[in-house]
């Protein structure tokens, strides 16, 4: 049990650190306002919090830095939320405001301008697309050999194709296609329906259109596929190697392979409130000097989606937590409207 000195010395060198990146001394915290204590007295308990693993001393210098056990206790019991973040909160008003009627570049600003603001690699999962189902399948000509393949979904997703057809092939029945495919695939979900047209189902109700029947298939197979990439955001990732921890070639190597949407999934995981991972919990390369800060964001009682914020352990949770809380917050509300 950390005394109540212990605990302002402990947040004292957990948010020092943070914002310098170089180790802690006793000197530098006797001149902390807040710490009134003998020199000898804050020694004592440094020396103390070093013993009960809360800092670790470096080899390069007499001060301490924060462990990974000194972060989770920081982040659990000692962090407050920085009110000058509330300067930024507008900056996100007036992006979902601006972006009423197109989620997806909510979501994708949003994203944007927390990376810029954080200065850390920022994600956004939108809700599980896994019972989303197709509405409807329409076709619009809008010339001699041009049309619009519009796709709608039960949940106000829509996904349009421009397309050509080609010399050979009579627009009315290009048209046929797409009524077939529409009685074919309408109220199946997503992962149903790219199933379907992959079988020798959809080959046999368009087996009278063979010549133009692979590139029908491939185009909504594609489409499909696209409504899922359109539900996931990354911006920042190289903004980690502005960081000192990222100084390492092999930290930089390990950051460099995770770059990829299953294992950012994995980092986010699945969780209903804000969660703070640390390096030891992550079952990635990426151990050391890491943490991934989620917090879901609700869409309906049955659907939710993540946005994350990764970067180094030695991260200003003070402003990212907030930030986090109150971008979830109005993207929940952005989706309900």
């Amino acid at each position: 049990m950390l005394t109540s000195r212990q605990k302002l010395i402990l947040k004292a060198i957990v948010e020092y650190y943070v914002d310098h990146a170089v180790p802690v001394g006793s000197k530098i915290l006797t001149e902390m306002p807040y710490l009134n204590y003998s020199s000898a007295t804050i020694r004592y308990d440094m020396a103390r919090l070093e013993e009960l693993d809360f800092l670790e001393k470096t080899h390069t210098s007499s001060g301490r830095i924060p462990s990974e056990k000194g972060y989770r206790y920081y982040v659990n019991n000692l962090v407050t939320r920085d009110s000058l973040v509330l300067d930024d909160f507008p900056l996100v008003d007036e992006i979902l405001n601006k972006h009423t009627f197109s989620r997806s570049l909510a979501v994708e600003e949003a994203i944007n301008l927390l990376s810029n603001l954080t200065n850390y690699a920022a994600v956004a999962v939108g809700p599980s697309l896994s019972e989303i189902k197709i509405n409807k399948i329409d076709f619009i000509p809008t010339g001699d050999r041009e049309a619009v393949v519009l796709i709608v979904t039960n949940k106000g997703h829509v996904n349009h194709q421009n397309i050509i057809v080609p010399k050979n092939v009579d627009i009315t029945e290009v048209k046929e296609i797409i009524q077939t495919l529409d009685d074919l695939l309408k109220n199946r979900r997503l992962d149903e329906a790219i199933s379907i047209l992959k079988n020798e189902m959809a080959k046999t109700e368009l087996g009278m259109f063979v010549d133009y029947q692979k590139q029908i298939i491939d185009s909504f197979v594609h489409a499909f596929a696209k409504f899922t990439e359109d539900n996931f955001y990354l911006s920042g990732m190289t903004k980690a190697f502005n960081q000192p921890e990222f100084s390492d070639v092999v930290n930089v190597k390990n950051f460099i392979n995770m770059l990829n949407k299953k294992d950012i999934l994995k980092l986010i995981g699945n969780n209903d409130s804000l969660t703070i991972t640390f390096g030891s919990d992550i079952e990635l390369n990426l151990k050391d000097n890491f943490s991934v800060i989620s917090i879901p964001y609700r869409v309906s009682e049955d659907e939710k989606g993540t946005i994350a914020v990764f970067g180094p352990t030695r991260m200003e949770y003070s402003k990212v937590i907030p930030l986090l809380e109150y971008i979830a917050s109005n993207l929940g509300k952005l989706y309900r409207k």
